[in-house]
C-alpha cells in the first residue's frame, strides 16, 4: 500500500532535517497506516496518541529513504487484570516525488476466520 503525504519539496531533497519536519507535521496522517493493524497483539490492543518518534532517515539511493522509528501501543482488560505498554520499532521506505512523500506500507490486517481456512 502507498500512501502519500503532500509537500513542496526538491525531487533531489537530500537534507533529513526537512524530510523530519515534513513527516512530523503530517504525522497524525501516518500515524494509523504505519502502526498497522494492532489486532494481531490483542483485541484490546490501542495505540497510544502522540507516541510516534522518528529515530532516523537514512538515504538508501536517489530520492529513497528508509526511515526508522518507533510507537508504543497499549493492551487494556479490566476484566483480565490487564494494563500494559509495549514499545514497537519499525522501518518504513518511502521515496521523494514531485507531490512529496510516498511512503511504502506493509498492509499487517488481522485475517478473518475465512483467511485462515
Amino acid at each position: 500500500m502507498s500512501l502519500l503525504i503532500p509537500a513542496t519539496l526538491s525531487i533531489n531533497e537530500t537534507d533529513t532535517t526537512k524530510l523530519i519536519a515534513v513527516i512530523n507535521q503530517n504525522i497524525l496522517k501516518l500515524s494509523a497506516a504505519l502502526a498497522g493493524d494492532l489486532q494481531w497483539y490483542s483485541q484490546n490492543a490501542l495505540l497510544v496518541p502522540d507516541s510516534f518518534v522518528i529515530i532516523s532517515i537514512s538515504a538508501i539511493a536517489p530520492s529513497f529513504f528508509k526511515m526508522h522509528y518507533h510507537y508504543q501501543w497499549n493492551v487494556f482488560n479490566a476484566c483480565l487484570n490487564i494494563n500494559e505498554s509495549e514499545t514497537q520499532t519499525e522501518t518504513v521506505t518511502f521515496q521523494v516525488v514531485p507531490e512529496g512523500l510516498l511512503f511504502d506500507i506493509i498492509e499487517n490486517q488481522r485475517p478473518s476466520p475465512a483467511d485462515e481456512l
